[in-house]
């Protein structure tokens, strides 16, 4: 296997295990939807572990995109338009999944405050919607962005 190969792979691995662990918690806050003290135990104790696993792939993605596209240049002298209009689209699901992260990670934050200081119960559903939401937006944008890279390397 070349290094070209393995850099790719590592791309699509990572993008897979974020948008696998944001998919898998969207799915658990749905099943735990009819036990508020359930869910809301469920996102304190998990959101922060999730948090923590898609870091390290929003961080790579890039890089191992810029290498990617370092050595697609090399071998084309001019890349396509269609292929700049793929790889925009592709930055701006990128710059959306990290403002989704963002947000997550700034919602657990204030769920601890709250719970530090006892006033959790007024925006318990809120905030598990607003991090399923989050979470929504990296699994829409990093479904989107990993169709548009298997059409990419068709181009």
């Amino acid at each position: 296997m070349t290094i070209r190969a393995v850099i790719l792979w590592v791309h699509v691995l990572c993008g897979v295990l974020w948008v696998g662990a944001c998919a898998t918690f969207i799915l658990a806050a749905a099943v735990l939807a009819g036990e508020p003290d359930e869910s809301l135990a469920f996102a304190r104790r998990a959101v922060p572990q999730i948090n923590r696993l898609c870091l390290p792939p929003a961080l790579v993605i890039p890089l191992t995109g810029l290498v990617n596209l370092l050595f697609v240049a090399r071998s084309r002298s001019v890349l396509p338009s269609e292929f700049l209009g793929i790889l925009a689209a592709k930055v701006g699901f990128l710059v959306a999944m990290c403002g989704g992260l963002f947000r997550a990670w700034r919602t657990v934050a204030m769920l601890q405050r709250l719970s530090a200081t006892g006033h959790l119960e007024a925006l318990r559903e809120l905030d598990i919607r607003r991090i399923s939401a989050s979470y929504g937006i990296i699994v829409a944008c990093g479904v989107a962005a990993l169709g548009l890279g298997l059409w990419l390397s068709g181009t």
